[in-house]
């Protein structure tokens, strides 16, 4: 187990994925790369111009570096290799999978819920994606929000 890939959005259920990763990773001497999934907010229709939303892009990318770089330290006080991605997808899940298969992720630590709107009863939307589209092994974490 080589790759470890963790979406992480900021949210407890996403900390506590990043944590289990960790420890995985200790244990099995890999590398994780810690990934968060950007949507446009603003529709088309929006009469915003390409320049502005270019602009809201680049703000929201660097709040998402923000937020990863943090978990940096928690990886390196465990000697553990650590890289950031952010990508862009209308589809959080559709993202996470195609980055997996992209960059040969061996296993996906996720938590079962996110910072999305609506949440499913049993496992959050895009979890329940992730888990049904990834052609490598999901691990699926419970945690508090």
């Amino acid at each position: 187990m080589k790759n470890i890939l963790i979406p992480f959005d900021g949210s407890g259920y996403s900390q506590k994925a990043f944590e289990k990763a960790l420890e995985i990773a200790e244990k099995f001497e890999s590398r994780i790369i810690v990934m968060t999934v950007l949507q446009s907010k603003i529709p088309d229709s929006a009469g915003v111009s390409l320049e502005r939303l270019q602009e809201i892009q680049d703000e929201e990318e660097d709040i998402a570096t923000v937020m990863l770089k943090k978990l940096e330290s928690q990886a390196n006080s465990k000697n553990v290799s650590f890289s950031i991605a952010i990508i862009h997808n209308p589809s959080s899940s559709d993202g996470i999978v195609a980055f997996a298969e992209k960059n040969n992720a061996d296993l996906i630590v996720m938590g079962s819920h996110g910072r999305t709107g609506f949440r499913k009863i049993v496992l959050g939307s895009v979890a329940n994606g992730v888990l049904e589209h990834a052609k490598c092994p999901v691990l699926i974490t419970k945690g508090i929000e």
